[in-house]
This record gives structure tokens, C-alpha cells and sequence, in this order.
């Protein structure tokens, strides 16, 4: 059974006129004929009861009718979907990324990109670094957007440094701290060392952190610090005066309420992009142009 047979029957049960329906369907009279003839020798049945002046349905014919609609409906309905998906997924773009604030930065690559591809579909997907990882090696993300992650170890995927990344002290305006930095613009961990912090640690990440080899930030643990898991917690929870926060600089936003100092003492890291070696072979596509485009903003 096939599609042209489906619709020399449907059309001819519609019009009970071989004339009609080979005009609809573009065929000649005889096609349309051979058709219906092949139709019923594979369901062992006769469709059309026929005599010179006039053609009607039989009623396994009249049975059949809504089936044969449906079948039909649901091939043009599935291929007008598979089309349609082959098309967008052509101009897709699909982006992971950790963090909300990163926003800030990724705006500023989309403008740019679409003037470059102004029909480019845009799909964001927020989540922890490791598991976006995980979409970009099975083909459901493009592009991830992060800080570079020491575990992950992937053949298959290349990481492209933006730029070396530091933390930032993020403290409300009415901090004490404020006041003993005398309008100063970076601060030390020794300043910091008697105020409570709010320790912003992505989920996967949590276990390593509290490994005396693993961290990275300074923290009192004679003090009673808070711990989110990220930047916008950390932001309400330092807007609400439950201590300071360091911060990565990528991630910053002004805010009225909150100031943002250089910390001298600290550490650096690569922020950049992970994609798929085979994804940016094409140079023309929109994958390749981000990557462009994300490196000039940062002065790569």
C-alpha cells in the first residue's frame, strides 16, 4: 500500500468520477484505474462497485474511507514535521549555559550574531556545567558557555579560552567592610577574614569544595557562612546582609545596592566555550560565527 494509492482512492470515493479524480490528482485516467485496481488485489477486497454510467463505493469501500483519510493525514501531517525540523534545526543555535547572569555577556554575542543569520533560532538551556557537558557530547546542545572544568575530558570536544577569569568581591553598601575601605577599590582576604561569607558552590562541584586540596576560596570556618548553590542566591542572600560573596567576573551586574571590588589575592581561571570538533568544520555557520564573535568581545 502506498500513498498514491490512498489518494486515487479517496479522491475517487469524493468525486465517483475516474475523469475528476485523475484531473486532481494529475494522472490519467488509466493510472488512476491501475491504482485503485492494485489497491484492491493487496487488500482482497473490492472498493468501487463499477458499471458504464456509474461509479459507487462498496461497503467495505465505505469502511475503508476513513481509515484511508487518516492514514493519509498522518503521512502529510509527519512529513510536513520532519520538514519543518530538518529547517529549524539548520538554523538553530542551541546554547548551554550555568548561570542567568551569564546572560549579560551572551546578549551582547547574539546581537552581533543576528545580523549575521536574521532567520537564527535561538535555544537556551540553564543547568550545571557538567550536565550541559553531557548534552553537548550527545548532540543536544551546540555550544556550552562556562568556566573551564579540569574533570571533564572529552576527545570529541574542544574548549576555547575566552579570557582568564577572577573573582570579584561582592558586598551590600552598608557592609562594615565598606566603611574600613575608606572608598578603596580591591580588598584582601585578610580584610574579609572576620565577616561572614556567602559561599556560592555549584551542586557538582559541592563535594570537592570542602576538600581541604580543592578549594579555592578563603573561608572562616569559625564563622557561621552561608552556602548557595549560585550567583543569584549568592547576590539575594548578600542584598539581605548575610555576609559578602566572591564572585566570578563574568558573572557581574551592576546593582545599586551592592558594590563589586577587585580581590587581590585572587586565583584565575579560563572561561570560554565548549563545542564539538565535527560541529565547526562548516565555516559558514552560525556556530563558527559565535565562536568568532564571542572571542573578538573578548579581545582574543
Amino acid at each position: 500500500m502506498n500513498t498514491t494509492q490512498l489518494e486515487c482512492f479517496v479522491s475517487l470515493a469524493n468525486t465517483l468520477n475516474y475523469v475528476k479524480t485523475a484531473d486532481q490528482l494529475g494522472l490519467t485516467q488509466p493510472a488512476v484505474s491501475k491504482q485503485i485496481k492494485s489497491l484492491e488485489n493487496e487488500l482482497g477486497a473490492r472498493l468501487f462497485d463499477r458499471t458504464t454510467r456509474f461509479v459507487s463505493l462498496t461497503q467495505v469501500g465505505q469502511q475503508f474511507l476513513p481509515e484511508a483519510s487518516n492514514i493519509l493525514n498522518t503521512y502529510y501531517h509527519s512529513k510536513e514535521w520532519i520538514s519543518n525540523f530538518n529547517v529549524n534545526s539548520k538554523h538553530s543555535l542551541r546554547i548551554g549555559y550555568s548561570d542567568p547572569h551569564s546572560m549579560n555577556m551572551l546578549s551582547k554575542i547574539l546581537k552581533q550574531l543576528l545580523s549575521d543569520f536574521p532567520n537564527l533560532i535561538i535555544e537556551l538551556t540553564s543547568d550545571q556545567t557538567d550536565a550541559n557537558l553531557r548534552r553537548l557530547i550527545n548532540g543536544q546542545v551546540d555550544i556550552v558557555m562556562g568556566m573551564r572544568d579540569a574533570r571533564f575530558t572529552d576527545d570529541s570536544v574542544v574548549f576555547k579560552k575566552l579570557h582568564e577569569d577572577y573573582f570579584v568581591c561582592v558586598v551590600s553598601k552598608e557592609h562594615p567592610v565598606i566603611r574600613e575601605s575608606d572608598g578603596a577599590e580591591t580588598i584582601s582576604a585578610e580584610q574579609l577574614w572576620n565577616y561572614r561569607q556567602v559561599i556560592s558552590i555549584p551542586p557538582y562541584l559541592m563535594k570537592n569544595y570542602f576538600s581541604r586540596a580543592h578549594r579555592i576560596l578563603p573561608v572562616n570556618d569559625d564563622l557561621d557562612n552561608s552556602i548557595c548553590t549560585n550567583v543569584n542566591e549568592a547576590y539575594a542572600l548578600v542584598l539581605s546582609g548575610f555576609g559578602y560573596s566572591f564572585v566570578p567576573e563574568h558573572l557581574v551586574m551592576e546593582h545599586p545596592e551592592l558594590v563589586f571590588l577587585k580581590w587581590k589575592e585572587s586565583p584565575h581561571s579560563a572561561f570560554g566555550l565548549y563545542y564539538r570538533k565535527d560541529a565547526a568544520s562548516e565555516k559558514s555557520s552560525a556556530l563558527r560565527r559565535f565562536i568568532a564573535i564571542a572571542q573578538s568581545l573578548s579581545g582574543k
